[in-house]
């Protein structure tokens, strides 16, 4: 995962449908001084937390319903200075 969100060249191969959206959403994470500033410094990541289905984790859109998911640290602080970047999922299919 840390190859895939760090590497334009691994973003290219792996998921070139979600590299343009994956390299902003990248770029916000290590922008914001928070967590809780996402939804503000990039809003067009329409970041939330996903607490109803993985709690403590946060969702930035990439395309249609696949998202970027993070776990910031200390977990459930919008305070929370670090995130770990977890998954791209559609966790919206059934």
């Amino acid at each position: 995962m840390e190859k895939l969100c760090s590497s334009e060249r691994e973003m290219q191969r792996k998921r070139p449908d979600l590299k343009k959206k994956l390299r902003l959403r990248m770029n916000a994470l290590r922008a914001a001084d928070t967590i809780g500033d996402l939804p503000t410094d990039d809003p067009g990541g329409d970041w939330h937390d996903v607490d109803s289905m993985r709690p403590d984790c946060w969702a930035g859109e990439l395309s249609g319903n696949w998202r970027l998911l993070v776990k910031p640290s200390p977990a459930g602080k919008l305070s929370a200075k670090l995130a770990t970047v977890f998954d791209i999922e559609d966790y919206h299919k059934n």
